[in-house]
């Protein structure tokens, strides 16, 4: 079970689950950035 795993290497889930969503809302951002620029934006 990977909870146990987690709990074993004293990692909290919610901790892990935060830091990814800040990552898919980072790469969000940069894509919507980059297409904003290739259609000329600022």
């Amino acid at each position: 079970m990977p909870a146990t795993l987690f709990a074993a290497t004293g990692v909290d889930w919610s901790e892990i689950h935060a830091v990814r969503l800040l990552g898919i809302a980072l790469a969000v951002l940069f894509l919507l950035w980059a297409i904003r620029r290739m259609f000329g934006g600022k």
